[in-house]
């Protein structure tokens, strides 16, 4: 007698197969969170955290008690969009660059420690922000229409095991 082969393992496993896949496009690969990238922006090299997955976005910057010189973290997300940021159990006052898919910074806003208001970009065309401390810009001479230099960013993604092109045009 002939055995076949039942048709809902195939299903099963292709689902399996599946979630192991995304799971793997998310999940940090050896660099992790913590571990700042040099990223330039302007003229200006920083470090900069790379958040990525929502529980890294939303894990920010709350708790962090001082920043050394240069360093902050910038959001990723795969599409344009407005952003919104607060800074609820964030101990540091900071500057939040909005920028564009391009890497033009299109605004720079500053925001205080532990303000539960709201900080909206006004462009629905953001791609990523940059979060550093209050005053780096203006300090640094970074200014709206400077440039993150993207082939810092790709690096950066790749390092922390994602696919850079999920992320950059």
């Amino acid at each position: 007698m002939i055995q076949r082969f039942p048709w809902y393992v195939c299903i099963v496993g292709f689902f399996t197969w599946s979630a192991i896949v995304a799971w793997a496009e998310e999940a940090p690969a050896e660099a992790g969170f913590e571990v700042p990238f040099t990223v330039q922006q302007g003229k200006v090299k920083s470090q900069l955290r790379i958040a990525v997955t929502d529980l890294e976005k939303a894990q920010g910057l709350m708790g962090v008690t001082s920043l050394p010189e240069n360093q902050g973290m910038i959001f990723i997300y795969p599409e344009e969009r407005q952003m919104s940021f607060w800074m609820k159990n964030t101990l540091l006052d900071l500057d939040i660059a909005f920028v564009r898919a391009d890497g033009v910074v299109d605004e720079i806003k500053s925001m205080y420690a532990q303000d539960k208001t709201t900080v909206n970009s006004q462009s629905s065309r953001i791609r990523y922000a940059v979060e550093m401390p209050l005053g780096w810009y203006a300090q640094k001479g970074v200014r709206v229409g400077d440039q993150l230099k993207m082939d810092d960013l790709k690096q950066a993604l790749l390092a922390r095991g994602f696919r850079a092109e999920r992320y950059l045009p």
